[in-house]
């Protein structure tokens, strides 16, 4: 069954994001996975696995879960009525590397996604600080939803899909597709680049669109300019999108163009959900919504 993997560090937010998760796990009849990694302060790395101190640290984990999947639990209970899709909610506690985690679950399951949460308006939590959050999203072989500071789920009705106009990026306009299908969303195709270098980029990429693509709502829009970065904030905060989704390629050629991670900057003070695509994603692995 297909599932959402929710990752929790118990702060106020993160109950925000893991109620916007089960919102959207109705939507798209998927199941919920609430996991929280945790780790050993530096200072008791060293300590023997089996001791009190390692026993501990685990119990608390799965404690704090169980009480926030009971209340996801009370929740679906009051919103869920009838034939209503009802989603498995499950935990899962870890000690590492989140990404490392995350990878292992991708394994095992079928995951969608992994979903984290900012902490505020414009940090990222604690438990995602930099390092955390920059390990999944650079690292994680299964796309991650970066969900802004208490936004509420509501069923998309625009998604934007910011574009280096690959031939790989039509796999996941595919898979966006799917996603899209389940509120009949449009797909807002955007390609920003200098004036010269848009026409027959963007003319090769559409016409392979008609024999691999059959959603109906797909559309265009370019923006000329020579950073991207900046030209997906202007398209953001000028239409009322509901998701920018994005393609991670880490130390690629055409970041390093434009002077660094242009996901990061993207996601440094998110005021939509992103949903970052891993580079290296082929077909065969791609999220089938």
């Amino acid at each position: 069954m297909k599932t959402i993997l929710v990752l929790t560090d118990f702060s106020i937010n993160a109950d925000y994001v893991a109620q916007y998760a089960l919102r959207f796990a109705q939507e798209i009849g998927a199941n919920i996975l609430l996991c929280n990694i945790y780790q050993v302060p530096a200072d008791d790395e060293a300590i023997d696995r089996s001791s009190w101190p390692m026993q501990t640290y685990e119990e608390n984990s799965n404690n704090d879960l169980g009480a926030q999947v009971a209340q996801l639990k009370s929740r679906l209970d009051a919103a869920v009525s009838g034939d209503g899709f009802r989603p498995e909610v499950d935990q899962y506690s870890s000690e590492g590397r989140l990404s490392d985690t995350v990878n292992q679950l991708a394994s095992t399951h079928d995951l969608l996604m992994a979903v984290i949460s900012t902490h505020s308006a414009d940090k990222i939590s604690e438990y995602f600080n930099t390092d955390h959050c920059w390990d999944v999203i650079d690292n994680a072989a299964i796309p991650v939803l970066v969900i802004p500071y208490q936004v509420r789920f509501k069923p998309f009705r625009i998604i934007a899909f910011g574009t280096a106009m690959n031939y790989t990026d039509l796999n996941i306009l595919e898979s966006l597709a799917g996603l899209a299908s389940y509120s009949n969303a449009e797909i807002v195709v955007t390609y920003i680049a200098p004036e010269k270098e848009i026409g027959n980029k963007v003319k090769l990429f559409f016409n392979q669109l008609p024999g691999k693509i059959k959603y109906p709502h797909i559309i265009y829009h370019s923006i000329k300019g020579n950073d991207p970065a900046t030209g997906l904030k202007e398209f953001c905060a000028h239409i009322d999108i509901d998701l920018l989704t994005m393609v991670h390629q880490k130390d690629s050629f055409f970041e390093k163009l434009f002077g660094g991670s242009i996901t990061r900057k993207m996601a440094q003070k998110p005021n939509k959900p992103i949903l970052i695509f891993p580079g290296s994603t082929v077909k065969e692995t791609l999220s089938v919504f």
